[in-house]
């Protein structure tokens, strides 16, 4: 009796979680639309403005569906572009560390 209990209790738990978690992927994809290039106001540098979110998206898609558990298909299609967005925020940081670099080597005018 207690076992049922325990486990009709951990699956509604599971239904409550993948009903919130499915609430929330178009939140997290809207970070797909922000300026992927910022300047910090404070100290001026520019900074990949990638949403972390995307990732832990990909993440939590990723193992969901390894457990068999269905996932919308706009979570199907972030996690097809997993290396896609992995491979551009690589580039966008390397790009931002090369002009960091070149701009330390310019020797200002006076």
């Amino acid at each position: 009796k207690m076992y049922n209990k325990i486990a009709r209790t951990l699956v509604h738990f599971e239904f409550l979680w993948t009903n919130a978690w499915t609430s929330q992927i178009d939140e997290a994809k809207a970070g797909l639309h922000a300026t992927l290039i910022i300047r910090h106001p404070d100290d001026n540098k520019l900074y990949v403005n990638f949403d972390q979110d995307i990732f832990q998206l990909i993440r939590e898609a990723k193992c969901l569906d390894r457990m068999g558990i269905d996932i919308p298909e706009s979570a199907k299609i972030a996690l097809m572009q997993e290396e896609k967005f992995k491979t551009f925020y690589r580039q966008l940081n390397w790009a931002l560390a090369e002009y960091d670099r070149v701009v330390a080597e310019v020797i200002p005018v006076t």
